[in-house]
């Protein structure tokens, strides 16, 4: 705080066009702490960790618009009412009587406690899009609160498909600290006609109006942070952003590998070097470039940022849109499918469908050695069914230390 009170009084940066970079740390974290509360904390091998970075970027964009604000309202105490620049010490003094207290206790701690919830709610969603076709409805629950507000109440019971466009209208966690809930359930719909319609008084709070499991906002553009932000603020964190979390993920690839004929493995300074599996990608990377192929080890990064843009370009607008395969060979995209111990031979299909959801051409790990038939059968088996919309162009076969190529569409 006294540091961020310093630098707007020497005006060692523009409240109107720039971020407080020391303030838009803070904030944040702040956020990303409540994300790790509510939704947990996810790795790179888990399913949804690209929907847990994109929570974490959109955060990010929010507490710039934070940021945005919370300066701004700093700057309205330079001046005393006779137009006259105040002293440090008088300045620093009204900071911390008139705009700490609302911005850091009063604000923050709702918005901390309601990003708890909602991103719990962010992680209920994802579970409910994995089970639904066993569990294809949702029933709102009624609040845990103490003192539950009237706002809900008209709702706690409805019960609607998951699908349906109520839930983009109304959601528990779209009222500061609500604390009413949602479940999976496969009982009978609440008839369209039984559902309450509500009155302005119930309908969600400015920056609340969106299911975060969606679209992974915690809060969405229209908070007042963003709606009635400062003039300027849009651009500010736009540029702010692009060179905060766009810039470090633009690195360069290194030169890991050249051979005579002309192949060559590059690897971006940006992969998880301690990742399970990457010593096995380093080892197929390697053999491919062996063979005279450019080949290059791919990062995750954020489909949002410059990075994206840059690295997987080709795939923006595709089925593999904000994908990041594994490796790239030439001009095509592979992933790379392992397992988790202990291997059993039906693992192997759900390699081959896993993979194929990244990428049209996977590499498999199939080092415990299951047959050739019993692999192709699970290859087959995808793309006849019609419920697996995703092509299959190639697969290797990655044994011992070896690849091959098992399987090319004609």
């Amino acid at each position: 705080m006294q540091e961020t009170i310093r630098r707007i009084y020497q005006k060692e940066f523009d409240t109107a066009t720039g971020i407080e970079i020391g303030a838009w740390k803070e904030f944040w974290n702040c956020f990303n702490q409540a994300t790790d509360q509510g939704f947990g904390v996810r790795s790179y091998n888990d399913k949804d960790y690209g929907f847990y970075q994109e929570l974490r970027y959109n955060n990010a964009v929010f507490a710039a618009f934070r940021t945005h604000r919370f300066q701004n309202d700093i700057a309205r105490q330079l001046i005393d009412a006779d137009g006259e620049l105040k002293s440090f010490d008088q300045f620093a003094h009204d900071v911390h009587t008139l705009v700490a207290p609302t911005h850091l206790k009063s604000w923050l701690q709702t918005e901390y406690s309601t990003a708890v919830i909602r991103a719990h709610r962010a992680a209920d969603w994802q579970r409910f899009e994995q089970d639904k076709d066993i569990l294809p409805n949702l029933e709102w629950i009624r609040s845990t609160s103490i003192n539950p507000g009237k706002d809900h109440k008209l709702f706690w019971g409805t019960i609607r498909p998951i699908n349906d466009p109520f839930w983009n209208e109304h959601y528990p966690g779209d009222r500061w600290n609500c604390k009413c809930g949602l479940e999976a359930t496969d009982k009978p719909v609440t008839e369209k006609s039984d559902i309450p319609k509500g009155t302005p008084e119930d309908q969600p709070c400015p920056g609340l109006d969106n299911n975060p499991g969606k679209d992974a906002c915690l809060f969405n553009e229209t908070h007042p942070y963003i709606q009635n932000a400062y003039k300027g603020a849009k651009e500010a964190v736009r540029q702010f952003i692009d060179e905060q979390l766009s810039k470090p993920e633009i690195m360069r690839y290194k030169v890991a590998k050249t051979y005579k004929n002309g192949g060559e493995l590059l690897i971006h300074q940006g992969v998880d070097k301690k990742k399970p599996d990457y010593k096995d990608i380093y080892t197929i990377g390697n053999l491919f470039a062996k063979e005279g192929q450019e080949v290059k080890i791919t990062p995750p990064v954020h489909f949002k940022s410059e990075a994206y843009k840059e690295i997987y370009g080709s795939l923006i607008g595709t089925k593999y849109d904000r994908k990041c395969p594994d490796l790239q060979v030439g001009d095509k995209f592979y992933e790379y499918e392992g397992f988790v111990k202990p291997f059993k031979k039906e693992k192997i299909g759900r390699m081959i469908g896993h993979g194929a959801k990244q990428s049209p051409n996977i590499i498999i790990n199939n080092t415990k050695g299951c047959s050739d038939r019993y692999i192709r059968r699970n290859i087959e088996g995808r793309i006849r069914d019609k419920k697996f919309d995703y092509p299959i162009e190639e697969v290797w076969i990655y044994e011992k230390g070896k690849i091959r190529l098992f399987y090319k569409k004609q």
